[in-house]
């Protein structure tokens, strides 16, 4: 153990950030999830002692700042551009990154199923040659998981940061046929479409394959001196989007440069791409969360986080979606190590971005999502508004 800590120490010295990432800038090694969850639950915790300059300054209430946080702003990065949030039409928050060429077309030729991660789906090819990836509600939840990652997508671009197009497509059961070439295509596609067919067609949340060499994810922790990857905690318990681990991030090598994508938006909002409508405390304490368990066995179980209150999802497209929670304590389903250097100015930061959104622009994001009951979508945007302005109120 104290050698896995001495070299992983070794090994994550912090990056100066920059204005972009160099063509030559090498992917890090993929570690599987079960071991990045070890590791950053675990062996990355202890790690943290090592560190002692950051620990010194964090116990002497002078934490290190961001290298690239200057007045009060932040300048356009790898992963980041500054998007003007006062001139974004509502419709130009509606589209996103999507450009019209760029639309799923029928029909659709599936050629990989959808192995990693928890929400069920597969790779196609369209009728343009275009690559997606389709992904599906969790069974007996419509709308949910996919209404949730395109909405929040394009409030993760309207903020500034990079994303893929994602668009909610009704496809035609007929439109779909499976390549010769996947083992089991026909036989697992049948699967997924049980319980899943509604008026003859598959909802799905289409994202579209990223042009240029894709390199793999990206580590917060090599970043984590950016003041724009720390202020994500923000965005991120804004949107409530708990699966914030390296796997949901890509680096994309293209024109000479390479970008760090954000992806994976499946549990926003009320939404758990596993288990459907999330569990009260999602939010609120990591699934493996030893600083709570040790409270709570340290006091005989009285010891309580506040967040038991069971609160019944509104509607099965809705989930568990609340504006009661703790913009200061907010969780992610496991440790994000850049999350927890995040300081009160790149708080203020994303929180005055987050400010400038008007109703029409969250409601813009939120129609991508095309949620047949207007009351869904009109709750989810009152409960955004909520969240939004209880950010700003503790860290204005």
């Amino acid at each position: 153990m104290v050698a896995a800590c001495v070299s992983g120490c070794a090994a994550a010295s912090p990056r100066t950030p920059h204005a972009g990432l160099l063509a030559g800038t090498p992917a890090p090694r993929k570690q599987s999830i079960g071991w990045h969850l070890f590791d950053v639950t675990v062996l990355s915790q202890v790690e943290q002692l090592f560190h002692l300059v950051r620990v010194t300054r964090r116990l002497t209430g002078s934490p290190l700042a961001a290298k690239n946080l200057r007045g009060g702003q932040v300048p356009d990065s790898s992963f980041f551009t500054n998007r003007d949030i006062a001139r974004v039409t509502p419709a130009e928050v509606r589209a996103g990154p999507t450009q019209s060429s760029e639309r799923a077309t029928p029909p659709f030729l599936i050629t990989r199923i959808k192995e990693e991660g928890k929400t069920a789906g597969f790779f196609v090819t369209d009728a343009e040659g275009q690559r997606f990836l389709f992904k599906l509600d969790a069974a007996g939840y419509p709308e949910l998981v996919t209404g949730a990652e395109v909405a929040a997508s394009k409030l993760l671009h309207l903020l500034g940061y990079y994303v893929p197009s994602y668009e909610i497509v009704e496809v035609a059961a007929d439109d779909l046929s499976v390549s010769t070439q996947v083992d089991d295509g026909e036989e697992e596609l049948h699967e997924a479409l049980e319980g899943r067919i509604r008026n003859g067609r598959l909802r799905v949340s289409a994202s579209r394959i990223l042009d240029g060499e894709i390199l793999g994810p990206f580590r917060f922790k090599d970043h984590r001196d950016c003041a724009e990857i720390r202020a994500l905690k923000i965005a991120y318990a804004w949107l409530n989007n708990t699966d914030a681990k390296d796997h949901n991030t890509l680096m994309v090598r293209a024109d000479n440069r390479v970008i760090g994508y954000l992806i994976d938006f499946g549990t926003s909002f009320g939404a758990d791409a596993q288990r459907g409508a999330k569990r009260p405390c999602q939010g609120w304490l990591y699934d493996v969360d030893l600083m709570n368990g040790t409270l709570e066995l340290l006091t005989l179980g009285l010891y309580d986080r506040g967040c038991k209150t069971a609160e019944a999802a509104a509607s099965p497209a809705l989930g568990t979606f609340s504006a009661r929670f703790d913009p200061r304590g907010w969780k992610p389903y496991a440790p994000n190590l850049a999350f927890e250097e995040l300081t009160g100015a790149e708080a203020r930061w994303m929180a005055a971005r987050l400010a400038r959104l008007s109703h029409e622009q969250l409601a813009a994001a939120v129609a991508a999502g095309q949620y047949h009951d207007p009351q869904d979508a009109a709750r989810i945007v009152e409960v955004l508004e909520a969240r939004r302005n209880a950010i700003v109120e503790v860290y204005r």
